[in-house]
């Protein structure tokens, strides 16, 4: 059993917040202290008022008689996930959580400061600003609050401006994760840039992709309902869906998993705890990539355009569409031919040569080869794999003929094109 002191001397406070979101915060840190101070230890709960620099703070406080942190770790301890590595004191789970109360603070102008010394227990502090002045550039949601029959204005403290702010880029982001506050800081991360849908399982997610096709997802693994490997397989397997990037969260290195999310059509995979810069970067580079290789079929498939009749255009646009995400989809099959492209798009073979005459000045062999040289142009500017290995995840097991399908289709060969 572990010893409880709840020192609250202060009445009452004015806080704008979003109670549940402090609550969680709160429970981070309550939860650490559990865990980490041993049987008989001491846990003090604190509530203070504060002024730094002028301004009035609230200050919630967790103190423990624990282990303490160590010090090469108290410096960057809310910058990232992070873990100690070989510290039993410090594991994943407090790492995550950590990030995710600072994450909250920030939002609330506010901060959160460690005081630890090691073997003698840590001091986690919560600053929370009184008053609302703070929030001036923020905006808010006002509600009514009818418990017990009362009718008054209950304000929630503010989130940033999402949809202005995702306006900047005009893309929408799926973040499939059952932890409601993983999924949470995930949002946050790409809010500014980005319109972010979020699902708690893997079935709603595989709706939500379907419904809304959005830029790129961003899935877990381990989920309720419907594992991240189930959902993903499903998002690779619909034509509207097939061709949207995926990044799979995994807390687990094991190469089954990693070969498993490869054969699937996993885009890129990274480690939890992680680094959210490094998950940033990774989704904005897919994205990215997503909108070369657009620009690259553009190009190479010489398509028609109808510009007398847009729905005709419209059309075209979409049957275009439909054989794109088919071939990606089975890119890695060296057998991939025009009568596997006709039986998944339920056509006859003389109804898909018409379909693609009227819409391409290529023919479906070539379409078929321009969308494999063009993925691999794709992968090649990634530079993440070498040509040989660009030439097999493309279909090709000859690497003379894809070097000469390259050359033939970009004007270079695979080497060359990569310097570019």
């Amino acid at each position: 059993m572990h010893e409880y002191i709840l020192d609250f001397g202060i009445q009452s406070l004015y806080l704008w917040i979003d109670a549940p979101k402090i609550e969680s915060a709160l429970k981070n840190l309550l939860s650490n202290a559990l865990k980490y101070t041993p049987k008989g230890g001491k846990i003090r709960v604190a509530i203070a008022e504060k002024e730094v620099d002028g301004k009035m703070f609230c200050l919630l406080s967790v103190t423990d008689n624990g282990p303490g942190i160590a010090e090469n770790l108290q410096g960057r301890i809310f910058e990232s996930f992070i873990t100690g590595e070989n510290d039993p004191s410090f594991s994943t789970k407090v790492g995550i959580g950590l990030r995710i109360v600072k994450n909250t603070m920030d939002l609330h102008h506010g901060k959160v400061l460690l005081n630890s010394v090691p073997g003698k227990g840590s001091e986690f502090i919560l600053y929370l600003p009184l008053g609302r002045e703070h929030f001036k550039e923020d905006v808010y949601q006002q509600v009514e609050d009818t418990r017990d029959d009362r009718k008054e204005e209950v304000f929630i403290a503010p989130e940033k401006v999402r949809e202005e702010r995702s306006l900047e880029s005009g893309k929408k982001l799926l973040v499939i994760e059952d932890n409601d506050e993983i999924r949470h800081y995930i949002h946050t991360l790409f809010e500014k840039k980005y319109r972010v849908l979020e699902a708690r399982d893997g079935e709603e997610g595989m709706r939500i992709a379907s419904e809304e096709i959005p830029d790129l997802i961003i899935s877990d693994i381990m989920m309720p309902v419907k594992d991240g490997f189930t959902c993903c397989q499903e998002i690779r397997q619909e034509l509207q869906t097939a061709h949207i990037p995926i990044i799979m969260l995994t807390a687990k290195a094991e190469e089954e998993d990693l070969l498993k999310s490869t054969r699937i059509g996993v885009d890129d995979y990274i480690m939890k705890p992680f680094n959210p810069e490094v998950l940033k970067a990774k989704a904005e580079n897919l994205i990215r990539m997503r909108e070369q290789l657009k620009r690259i079929y553009t190009k190479t498939l010489m398509l028609k355009h109808t510009v007398e009749k847009p729905e005709e255009e419209e059309q075209a646009s979409l049957f275009m569409q439909q054989v794109i995400c088919i071939v990606e989809t089975n890119l890695t099959n060296p057998d991939f031919s025009a009568k596997s492209l006709a039986g998944l798009l339920n056509l006859s073979q003389p109804t898909l040569y018409r379909k693609m005459k009227q819409q391409s000045n290529l023919s479906i062999i070539e379409v078929i080869r321009s969308i494999r040289i063009s993925k691999a142009a794709s992968l090649i500017m990634q530079k993440k794999y070498s040509v040989q290995e660009v030439a097999e995840m493309v279909g090709y097991n000859d690497i003379n003929t894809f070097r000469k399908h390259f050359t033939n289709q970009f004007g270079v060969s695979p080497s060359r094109y990569n310097a570019l």
